[in-house]
Order: structure tokens, then sequence, then C-alpha cells
């Protein structure tokens, strides 16, 4: 018998409570300054599960804290690529109160990142993610660890065992994400 899944620890609820984890010696702070370096235009770039977007959702609070109109467009996992003639629909009316976030924006073909780069210059933001390289300076490099994962299943509640975190992230190719979902199924098919 399957457990309830409002009881899970690894459920979605809780898992989107969880805060990104910065490299140690950087910040929230920090990496709003190198954005700001780079003229408002920068990169997160890492692997998948590796926090990217988790960032990304809380930066556009932080935007919005600030008074910025935040647009946010995310690829990948299922979602469709985009087209040139929304990803231009999308930055329309964008200006100096207006930051622009693109989630998997290595997904967007040539003339999707040409229109992005020349429609969205007025913007006061634009931030995108990526796997690899892309036109905008990259202002944080995405990783993960075994210690990365064992802190987050002990802030849910669920230290794993010695060992068995390596194993896992390693069959998942370091996807955070990817190994907690096996997690959230291995609870709820658990006996009670």
């Amino acid at each position: 018998m399957a457990r309830p899944a409002h009881q899970n620890p690894f459920r979605t609820s809780r898992l989107h409570a969880l805060r990104f984890r910065y490299p140690e010696g950087d910040t929230e702070d920090a990496l709003l300054r190198r954005l700001e370096a780079h003229g408002g235009r920068g990169a997160i770039v890492g692997p998948h599960g590796s926090g990217k977007t988790t960032l990304c959702l809380e930066l556009a609070a932080r935007f919005r804290a600030e008074g910025l109109d935040v647009r946010m467009l995310r690829y990948g996992d299922g979602t469709s690529l985009c087209r040139p003639h929304s990803l231009r629909a999308w930055i329309a009316g964008a200006g100096a109160r207006s930051a622009l976030i693109v989630d998997g924006a290595g997904h967007l073909g040539p003339l999707a990142w040409w229109n992005l780069l020349r429609r969205s210059k007025r913007a006061a933001r634009v931030l995108a993610t990526a796997h690899g390289r892309c036109p905008f300076p990259a202002i944080l490099r995405t990783t993960t660890s075994t210690s990365l994962f064992d802190e987050l299943c002990t802030s849910l509640g669920q230290p794993m065992p010695g060992g068995d975190s390596a194993a896992l992230l390693a069959a998942h190719r370091g996807d955070v994400r990817a190994a907690l979902r096996t997690l959230y199924d291995a609870w709820a098919e658990a006996r009670p």
C-alpha cells in the first residue's frame, strides 16, 4: 500500500520551498552586482538539476520587490520550443522597468537569440539560464555535489544513509532534481 502523497517529505510543495544554495563565499547581492556590471545582462550556466530554475524564481521575486515588471519564459522538460514571433510578442513593451528571464535559453535557436538580443535592449535586466554557452556573460556557474544533495535531504528531514546519496546522485548524472524525484517515488512505495 502506497503512503499518502501529502505526507511525502519529497513532495513538490516542499521542494519548491527549498532555497537556492550559493557557492561558499557567494551571495545574491554579489550575483546582482555581477549582473549590473554586465549592463543588466547575464546567464546562469550549469547542468540539469543544479538549481538554475530555483534561482531564477528567487531572483524574479527580488526583481518584483524592486518594482520591476518581471516576465519569465521557461523552456525544456516538455515545454515547446520558442517561436520567434511568440518571443517578439513576449518582449514587446519591455522597458526600463522590466526584467526578462528566459529559463532554458539553451533551447533558443539563432533567430530567437537574435530577436532576444535585439528587442530586449530597453529592458532593465535580461537573465538567461543555459547548460552551456550563450550570448550573455556567465554571472554564475551552478554545480551539484553529494554534500549539497545531503544538505537538501537533511533540510527536508530525511538525511541520507552514508554512501547512498553519492550512488543515487551518480545514477542521475548529478541531477539533484531527478534524484529527489526518485526519493519521492521510493518513499511513496515504501510500506508504512
